[in-house]
């Protein structure tokens, strides 16, 4: 069962920053991104924030490796002892006909397994790991819903842990 937090309270830095990709917009410097990208970008805003408050101590995010391929969309440690998390976000609109849990399959779990092993393996880490995924339901409205779920996949057989 995922579990719900709450969304992050609005800070003032968020909003100066908020207020300089439109300045760089209108000067015509900001990088040009779809609609899908920028709610997905939003997602990841808040999911970051809400775990945070939450009481995870993110290291990474938006972590692109090229060996394999491929970015980890938060790094994080959690509990006591702390425990490292390699945390998938996952960002749609609104609620609806598709879960957005659906969208990390087998394959896309694969790929995170493999990142997961590359980034510990260069920076020598043998702890204890796991695999959470956030998810984000209606991340550009005024109150998005936000769902944890821990250990939604294991390594070993790929197994999930929501279905």
């Amino acid at each position: 069962m995922p579990e719900m937090l709450e969304p992050p309270r609005r800070r003032l830095w968020r909003r100066l920053l908020g207020g300089t990709e439109m300045f760089a917009r209108r000067l015509g410097r900001a990088p040009l991104q779809t609609r899908a990208h920028a709610l997905g970008r939003q997602g990841e805003e808040l999911a970051y924030w809400a775990l945070r408050d939450h009481g995870y101590t993110i290291v990474a995010r938006n972590l692109r490796l090229r060996v394999p391929n491929g970015e980890l969309d938060l790094v994080a440690f959690e509990g006591t002892p702390p425990e490292l998390v390699f945390i998938e976000v996952k960002t749609l609109a609104h609620e609806g006909q598709f879960l957005a849990e659906d969208a990390v399959d087998h394959a896309k779990r694969a790929q995170l397994v493999r990142l997961a092993r590359a980034w510990r393996r260069r920076r020598h880490y043998a702890g204890p790991y796991r695999f959470d995924m956030v998810v984000v339901y209606g991340a550009d409205q005024i109150r998005p819903r936000i769902h944890l779920h821990r250990r939604a996949f294991s390594e070993n057989g790929l197994k999930t842990a929501h279905a």
